[in-house]
């Protein structure tokens, strides 16, 4: 997970507004973060990763629920078998690339979402082949577009978002190869969404494996 996964969350939140419940799907309890800017700045390529004392989104809705297959629940594909316009918020982050099939995963958010809902998502473009436990896809923001509008989403954004260029010196953490990075976000609604910003939210404080805060 990228930290600025966390911070776009956050943003779109604070711009849109929680609809509840929220659900993060196919997200993790307590995943491993990475922030570039810390490797930059230290020059030590460990240090872009961190933890934080919470799950990713306690602070925006400490109920919120994580939709994960390897916590239980069903893939992606099968949520509407089982929860039909229940969501008022969701995020899918860095989750597409590993599905096999986009089209049939953007006609299952759609029908998991209610009316009026708002659903963030984010994936690359540009990032290292990285099983967990498959790799199929890269995005670009007209194809998101293209799979968004498909299935009957309202785009309200879609753009480039994180860019980590290869002369920056960010290494793949596999093969000690200099990588290039970039992704892709889109905020959409199902139907008319009208914004009610209604807090400011407090991003989490980073922690490296030592505890110690970043």
């Amino acid at each position: 997970m990228f930290w600025d996964d966390i911070v776009l969350v956050t943003e779109q939140m604070q711009k849109y507004g929680l609809r509840k419940p929220f659900v993060d799907l196919g997200g993790m309890i307590r995943p491993c973060i990475a922030d570039y800017s810390l490797t930059l700045k230290s020059g030590e390529q460990t240090d872009r990763y961190v933890f934080l004392g919470q799950r990713p989104f306690d602070h925006i809705d400490p109920d919120y629920e994580i939709a994960n297959p390897e916590h239980g629940s069903p893939m992606i594909e099968d949520l509407p078998y089982v929860r039909r316009e229940v969501y008022g918020t969701a995020v899918c982050l860095n989750v597409l690339e590993h599905v096999e099939n986009p089209f049939r995963v953007f006609a299952a958010m759609y029908q998991i979402m209610r009316p009026g809902s708002l659903l963030v998502l984010s994936t690359v473009f540009s990032f290292p082949y990285h099983p967990s436990p498959r790799d199929f896809w890269r995005f670009s923001p007209e194809c998101l577009r293209y799979l968004a509008e498909n299935a009957g989403f309202t785009v309200l954004e879609c753009d480039w978002r994180l860019e980590v260029p290869a002369e920056w010196g960010i290494l793949d953490s596999q093969t000690g190869l200099v990588q290039q990075i970039k992704s892709v976000y889109m905020s959409l609604s199902k139907g008319a969404l009208e914004p009610c910003p209604l807090c400011s939210y407090t991003l989490p404080s980073r922690l490296h494996r030592d505890g110690v805060l970043c």
